[in-house]
């Protein structure tokens, strides 16, 4: 097992070396022969460091001046969280897509396990949405940050420090944090989170306590079996912020979502959830879906290109 400092140096130079620098042979050196990825954001990624080149230089074709900022990195045992984003010029063909000058920021949140050095599991979400709209290969449907107007980026850290709790205890929360959210028990949310509650999520658009339960009602309302299942394995506590990667559930039979009727299709998708926690309550949380997926399989968004 590999320790916090060797885990949050394999993941910087990943990003730094592979992903801004464009070397591709670092990916032979960190990521393991058989490593697994289990999800990235509706991108297909084939097993070991043959698959994760050929992702890079997909990114790297499509803009050829990318570079991956990271701006929050946590580790717990052999898995760690990194929080960034993409910022490039599109000058080159991406997935299909034909160049439209057009610069890009999109955010993702990726966790990868670390074991002798080397990345063995990756689990990854990013606003994709986002950013084929940016291009003008989307329509601008739903509510993210890129189809309502707003700079689809984090935005600062705006939180106070405050005492932290264990990291058995702040585990504890965020998963009782996001059954609520899930099940719609506003008064169970009100009593996690606190009254100055600062929103961080791209994807859906969402940036206080009031835009997060209207997201998670209109999903309820289409899909009214909705439910987010967090993997056990995949909560982490570093300091005073915890992370969950969540799979999300749900059959459309109810209302229309973004303009797509019901159909009663089911449908699978993942979701992760950052937060910073002081004195016992949620003050901040970043957060990213496979909302492309999860827009195609209900028809909301055709396929880009």
């Amino acid at each position: 097992m590999a320790t916090a400092d060797e885990g949050r140096e394999v993941i910087r130079r990943w990003n730094d070396e592979g992903w801004t620098a464009g070397n591709y042979d670092v990916a032979y050196e960190l990521i393991a022969p058989s490593t697994t990825v289990h999800g990235a954001g509706g991108q297909a990624v084939g097993m070991g460091p043959d698959g994760f080149i050929g992702l890079l230089k997909a990114w790297r074709a499509g803009f050829p001046d990318g570079y991956m900022v990271i701006d929050d990195l946590m580790v717990d045992g052999d898995l760690g969280v990194v929080r960034n984003t993409w910022h490039g010029t599109h000058e080159g063909d991406f997935y299909g897509v034909p160049p439209s000058g057009r610069r890009v920021a999109v955010t993702c949140i990726g966790i990868d396990r670390v074991v002798n050095g080397q990345v063995t599991e990756g689990w990854g979400e990013l606003d994709m949405v986002g950013m084929m709209q940016t291009l003008g290969a989307l329509p601008m449907v739903g509510t993210g940050a890129v189809a309502v107007g707003r700079v689809p980026e984090w935005g600062p850290t705006r939180s106070a420090a405050g005492p932290a709790a264990s990291p058995v205890e702040q585990k504890g929360l965020l998963v009782a944090f996001v059954a609520a959210l899930a099940a719609g028990n506003e008064a169970a949310v009100g009593r996690l989170v606190s009254p100055s509650f600062i929103d961080h999520n791209p994807v859906w658009g969402t940036s206080d306590l009031a835009g997060v339960l209207a997201s998670y009602a209109t999903l309820r309302a289409a899909m009214p079996d909705l439910a987010f299942e967090v993997e056990p394995g995949l909560v982490l506590s570093d300091g005073d912020q915890v992370a969950a990667h969540s799979l999300v559930t749900g059959t459309h039979t109810g209302a229309d979502l973004f303009g797509a009727p019901a159909k009663g299709e089911p449908v699978t998708w993942t979701h992760t959830d950052v937060v910073r926690i002081a004195d016992g309550r949620i003050v901040e949380r970043w957060a990213s879906s496979d909302t492309m997926h999860l827009f195609q399989s209900l028809g909301v968004l055709p396929q880009p290109g």
